[in-house]
This record gives structure tokens, sequence and C-alpha cells, in this order.
């Protein structure tokens, strides 16, 4: 215990804590309606893109992280445009992200092959997370916040009756594309926790943990933050003590919460089903 508690006096470890537990709650919020909507690729799918965008910042010497986020954003809204001709359908995920992905490709080979730069976004050690980082998610978090708390209605409804969304006359092209920024710029950021190979895992796993409890939407949204927050900080602790790659680790804590809780649901079910037989008479 005392070693935990020597260990979050270093900045490094402050800084990756609270960009862990900040970026959690992004996850955590949106992870279930990409679950719910069935858009799970599309954090995959993102992830692939902005590794073209990370690489387009080293080669020109930007910062790669705005640029990524600049390319994912754009190769997001081209999914959607692309989404609504039936022609592409669920075939623009494949497009946009082979495009990204090798075009990453190419231009890491122009560069010079794979260097530390690129490597730090694909594996992410969460330790090296600067402040700039931290003021990053901070505005993502407040941003992500106030657009569900002001269209939760709206979003529950398209995520749940998307053909009646539409009757009502909601903006749902406008919801969609909204939804689909704020995953884009979410996966960016959660490169610096878990890695671009990674990213969609922090995503999807706490929230289809949290689907399990079946608490309803809003209580879901509570436990999907809680659960990303808590394999956050369990899979950064275990990789320290561990000297295991931090971004591997959380999402295998994740992944280890996802089967417990199918578990319990399951022993849960049975025992239900089981119930009302046993409490008959016997003849």
């Amino acid at each position: 215990m005392a070693d935990l508690v020597t260990l979050f006096q270093y900045g490094f470890m402050q800084r990756a804590l609270l960009a862990g537990l900040l970026i959690s709650v992004v996850c955590g919020l949106l992870g279930v309606f990409v679950v719910l909507r069935r858009t799970a690729p599309l954090g995959d799918a993102l992830a692939h893109v902005s590794f073209g965008g990370v690489a387009l910042g080293i080669a020109f010497g930007f910062l790669p992280l705005y640029v990524a986020i600049v390319v994912a954003v754009a190769g997001g809204i081209a999914m959607r445009l692309l989404q609504e001709r039936r022609l592409y359908g669920e075939l623009s995920l494949m497009i946009v992200q082979a495009a990204g992905l090798a075009g990453g490709i190419v231009l890491v080979s122009l560069v010079g092959g794979l260097n530390v730069d690129i490597l730090s976004f694909l594996f992410a050690p969460i330790l090296t997370v600067a402040w700039s980082d931290v003021t990053l998610i901070v505005g993502l978090l407040a941003v992500t916040v106030a657009v569900l708390a002001v269209f939760y209605k709206e979003f529950f409804l398209v995520t749940f009756d998307p053909e009646g969304a539409r009757v009502s006359g909601l903006p749902v092209r406008a919801l969609d594309l909204g939804f689909t920024v704020l995953t884009a710029v979410t996966v960016v950021l959660a490169m610096r926790v878990v890695g671009i190979l990674l990213v969609s895992a922090l995503i999807v796993v706490p929230a289809a943990t949290a689907l399990q409890l079946r608490l309803g939407l809003r209580g879901t949204l509570v436990a999907a933050v809680a659960i990303a927050s808590l394999c956050v900080a369990a899979g950064l602790v275990l990789s320290v003590f561990l000297n295991a790659a931090s971004g591997g680790m959380i999402v295998l804590v994740s992944i280890a919460a996802l089967l417990a809780s199918m578990a319990t649901a399951g022993a849960s079910t049975r025992a239900v089903s089981r119930g009302p037989r046993s409490s008959q008479p016997r003849a």
C-alpha cells in the first residue's frame, strides 16, 4: 500500500491517472450509444483512419495529435455520407478505413519506417501523457457531457427508434454526424491512453459490461463510466507493478470485467428460470 501511495506522488503517474479517468468518462458515455446503435466497428475504423493522420503530421512536421483529430473527423463524416448511399452501406467503413490505413503506411515508408513517435501512438505508453493532452481531454469531456445533457432525449429516440425519430421531425442526420464527430475526437484522444490498436476496446468493452447489468439507459451510462474508470485505474497500476504495457493491461482488465459480468448475468438468469419450477409442488 505504501508503494502505491508513493507511486502516485510522481507527476507522470498523476497525469496518467487523471488522463485515463477523464477519457474513461467520455468513452463510457459514448460507448453505450455506440454499442446500442450497433456501430461498434466505427471506433476501430476511426482508429485506423487516425493512424493516417498521425503519419501525416509526423511526415510534414505538424503536431500529430491535432492532425489526427482533423483526419479522423473528416473520415468519420465521409463514412456517414457514404452510408447514406445504398450502394455502399456498411462498405463505407471499410473504404474509409482502408484509405486512412493505406495512406498512413505509405507516409511511414516515405519518412523512413516506424520511429519512436509513430510507435508511441500505436502502443501509447500512458505514462508519457502531457498536461496538454489532459487539457484536450477535459475540453472533450465538457463538450460530450453538454451535448448528451442537452440532446439526451433526441439521442435516446434516434438510438432505439430511428424511423420514429425521422417521422417526428428530428434532425437525425445532424445528430448522427455530431455523434460521429464526438466519437472521432474521442478515438484520437483515447489513443494517448491505450494506443491506436486497442482504442476501440476502451470504448466498447466497458459499455458492453454495463449493459449486462440491465439498469436502464441512465443507469447503464453511469455504470459504464464507473467500469471504464476502474479498469483504467487497475490496468495502470498493474502495468507499473508488472512492468507491462499499460494499454494492453487496461484492455485485459476490461475484458476480464466483461467476462465476469457475463458469467454473473448467466448465473442470475439460470437461477431465475429455475425459481418458479422449484416452487411448484411435486406430484
